[in-house]
């Protein structure tokens, strides 16, 4: 007969413990999770024999990346859908058709050459920001990081996929500053498109279609909020004292605390280069309405812009890509100066193409190319 192994209690419950304490010292799986990305860095052990250990990159006062659930991605799809189908039903399509046809090339080809400019100053802004946290970062990472991040921005309201996207592509800095820089970056190109709106108001004011009160008002409250908004990215400190102080609400003071992720040196450059990045894509859809509409007078033009970016800006983005609600403010205050509502339509719907479509198309292949990096990467030794 075969001699029976006594039973060892002792041991069995030290193997016991062991595994208990393998499975809580598991780091948690690489990738995305639900509600924030976590990249994992893997930092040597200072204890003798040790090999390593995973840790959360993003810091615990870092701003999470935002997530939109399934069911509000797929309203605010259909809300798109919605509003350019009510547009297409106000707008004789013939007529759009017919202001494509005699729409002048010049002034299309002007437009498109901008493209490269206004991704480039893009990226030149958030890579100055990012260089701030890490100085061994390259332009052309930068460049790739922010090109990567457009298909997944199209695809999400409020392009909240650039926050993710951004993050994915550039694992130099944590994921909760990127978020933080990326915020704030909107925040400054929200504050030039306030501005420049505001601007655009006094003329328009003063023009027969503005004869109600209320734009008076809008104005009024516009330029308190936009002062706000400037005063908070210039003195992060002090927003986030006084705001937090009148509104003790734990997503505003996320949203406050991500300036204070700003330099304070870069404040100033910052709302610079969102003016210049401003103009830029203005002077785009000047061009493209010039495009077909010839006839359009260029201050007018310049006005009637103006109020489309501000209006949008001051809209909550309730469709993918705003898609149809920048196409009705285009129909609505362009056809104000005299443009028709086709050719207003048309130039809203080419600007769309030009400066998120066609980055987005071009932004493809290196989402696929990560994600092929991504499943060629072999599993860490946890050993």
């Amino acid at each position: 007969m075969w001699p029976v192994r006594p039973r060892r209690g002792g041991d069995l419950h030290a193997h016991r413990g062991r595994r208990r304490a393998a499975v809580r010292d598991r780091p948690p799986r690489r990738g995305l999770r639900r509600g924030r990305l976590t990249p994992q860095v893997r930092e040597r052990s200072t204890e003798p024999g040790g090999q390593g250990r995973y840790l959360d990159a993003s810091p615990s006062s870092s701003v999470p990346l935002p997530t939109t659930p399934r069911w509000l991605f797929a309203l605010k799809g259909v809300l798109a859908v919605v509003a350019v189908v009510a547009l297409v039903h106000v707008v004789e399509p013939s007529e759009v058709v017919r202001a494509v046809s005699h729409a002048d090339p010049r002034w299309a080809l002007l437009a498109l050459a901008l493209v490269p400019v206004n991704i480039g100053l893009e990226a030149y802004r958030w890579g100055r920001l990012v260089r701030r946290l890490a100085p061994e970062v390259r332009h052309r990472d930068v460049l790739r990081a922010v090109v990567g991040s457009y298909p997944l921005g199209l695809l999400t309201p409020g392009r909240l996929g650039d926050y993710v996207g951004r993050a994915v592509y550039l694992r130099a800095i944590p994921a909760g500053a990127s978020a933080a820089l990326t915020f704030g970056e909107r925040m400054a190109t929200l504050a030039a498109c306030l501005v420049g709106g505001l601007v655009a108001l006094v003329p328009y004011l003063h023009g027969p279609e503005a004869a109600s009160p209320l734009w008076t008002a809008v104005m009024a409250i516009g330029w308190v909020a936009t002062l706000v908004l400037i005063g908070m990215i210039l003195f992060p400190g002090l927003a986030r004292t006084t705001i937090g102080t009148l509104l003790p609400f734990a997503p505003i003071r996320r949203a406050v605390g991500a300036f204070a992720q700003i330099p304070q040196e870069e404040s100033v450059t910052l709302l610079l280069l969102s003016g210049v990045r401003y103009v830029v894509f203005s002077a785009q859809f000047v061009l493209l309405a010039r495009a077909v509409a010839p006839a359009a007078p260029w201050v007018e033009l310049c006005i009637g812009v103006a109020l489309i970016f501000f209006a949008k800006s001051a809209i909550p983005q309730v469709t993918l890509g705003d898609l149809g609600v920048r196409e009705g403010a285009a129909v609505y205050f362009l056809g104000s100066v005299g443009m028709s509502q086709a050719a207003a339509l048309d130039a809203s719907l080419a600007l769309f193409g030009l400066n998120l479509l066609l980055p987005a198309l071009v932004g493809v292949p290196l989402l696929l190319q990560l994600r092929l990096q991504r499943r060629a990467e072999p599993t860490p030794d946890l050993a």
